[in-house]
């Protein structure tokens, strides 16, 4: 990768849109953007999170954003890397505002047992690679309040008190965003894989899931290259996919 690509440069810039990543996605479809172009708005009408749910937030209180890559160094079945990419590039700048977190498998951030960013990510296949991919952020930076049918949002400023800039939170996430993507490019999967495991919720604690509507308890002991968790049940190790496994404890 070239290392004069910058993550955010340019940045295209909505008070409101439906959607940063549908955004992204029609550009990429309709234009040949420069890698590392972000979308961000300060409000989505349709925010998008994983499997079709939605993603919640009152205007100008959130960093809600999108990354354009083209990560073709990559082949399709290596998308998970992206994943690794985005959590770890995510936690670390929020480890800058001395806010410590873990990523709850596949690309949740969570701050002890309560949820401050989800992560989006929509890629566009070529053959057997990946021609571009869309990484789409939602965290919560100012927001104190929280719609009640959300069960465990918590906020940079709730845990830390402090309010934020979100234009200066943007800048982070994309300086570390952009730092992950050179190490991936430079030092490979495995050694960002490695920091990932490390830093999963709840790895190698015995916890309850429901997997085929039966609860259960496991460990979780990390994730295979192309991103099954594995879980070690009754001294076997089970490899799942998203949304075969629920947590029970959230």
């Amino acid at each position: 990768m070239q290392r004069s690509i910058i993550i955010g440069r340019p940045t295209i810039t909505f008070d409101t849109i439906d959607s940063t990543n549908d955004y992204a996605i029609s550009l990429v479809s309709n234009s040949n953007p420069n890698e590392g172009t972000v979308i961000w708005a300060q409000y989505q009408s349709k925010g998008r999170g994983q499997i079709g749910s939605n993603w919640s937030a009152d205007p100008g209180v959130s960093l809600l954003m999108s990354v354009i890559l083209k990560p073709r160094f990559l082949m399709a079945y290596q998308q998970f890397t992206l994943n690794i990419l985005v959590s770890l590039a995510v936690r670390s700048a929020l480890a800058s505002y001395d806010i410590d977190t873990h990523i709850k498998w596949p690309n949740d951030i969570y701050i002890d047992r309560k949820k401050i960013c989800g992560i989006l990510i929509q890629n566009v296949l070529q053959g057997k690679g990946i021609k571009n991919a869309i990484l789409g952020i939602g965290l919560n930076v100012n927001q104190d309040h929280f719609d009640l049918s959300l069960p465990n949002p918590t906020s940079m400023r709730m845990v830390s008190g402090t309010v934020f800039d979100i234009a200066d939170v943007k800048s982070t996430v994309c300086i570390h965003l952009q730092e992950y993507y050179h190490r991936l490019m430079e030092d490979g999967f495995e050694l960002l894989k490695k920091e990932y495991v490390e830093l999963l919720y709840l790895k190698d604690e015995v916890s309850e899931y429901v997997i085929d509507e039966e609860v259960v308890k496991g460990k979780i002991l990390g994730i295979t290259d192309i991103g099954k968790l594995q879980l070690e049940m009754d001294g076997e190790v089970r490899k799942l996919n998203f949304r075969e496994l629920k947590y029970l404890h959230k």
